[in-house]
């Protein structure tokens, strides 16, 4: 694996080998060794996936505050995703910055998501899945989203949304709550 860091501090771009011969290829999701040298994650506790059947679906940008902070190393294993991640957390000197990069299995490419950070994804492809390996719960009481088109962001999606939930579209934008968001992270 190749991991590579971005223009936001603890958030690293990873890739993987992608071994073809005959039969197709192979490749190796998570090293435990390679990972955790990064500092940005600790041992997965849960792995989800995620399907999308229509080109366009958007999800997120979704996060948890602590304890229950999750850091997150996402994966495409089919079909292809626009992966954002926003920096979320007080005092970084990449405060509301993003970094996105293009996920598919034909690149190899993963993206580690470390704590304090908020995640979202737009599908390229009809029928696309991802896997996330997660160092923390699901805590429902924690959990928490971001406008996938929140001015302060202002991410560039490669297209524009069409299949977005009722939640996403209802997550306040950041302007209302900075401060709510500098308590209950520190």
């Amino acid at each position: 694996m190749l991991i590579q860091n971005t223009n936001l501090k603890d958030l690293f771009l990873v890739e993987r080998n992608i071994f073809e011969d005959e039969r197709g290829t192979f490749s190796r999701i998570y090293s435990e060794s390679e990972i955790l040298r990064t500092g940005s994650f600790t041992k997965p506790v849960q792995v989800n996936t995620s399907f999308s059947k229509q080109k366009g679906t958007l999800r997120g940008i979704h996060f948890q505050y602590p304890p229950y902070s999750e850091a997150k190393l996402v994966s495409c294993v089919t079909g292809s995703v626009w992966d954002v991640g926003v920096d979320l957390r007080p005092n970084s000197p990449t405060r509301f910055q993003w970094y996105g990069v293009e996920l598919s299995p034909r690149n190899g490419l993963q993206l580690l998501v470390p704590q304090g950070f908020g995640h979202a994804f737009v599908t390229l492809e009809a029928n696309t899945t991802l896997v996330y390996m997660i160092n923390q719960v699901y805590n429902l009481e924690y959990e928490s989203g971001v406008r996938f088109d929140d001015p302060m962001i202002g991410i560039k999606w490669p297209l524009k949304p069409s299949v977005i939930s009722d939640k996403d579209k209802s997550w306040p934008r950041l302007e209302e709550r900075i401060e709510d968001l500098d308590k209950k992270f520190t």
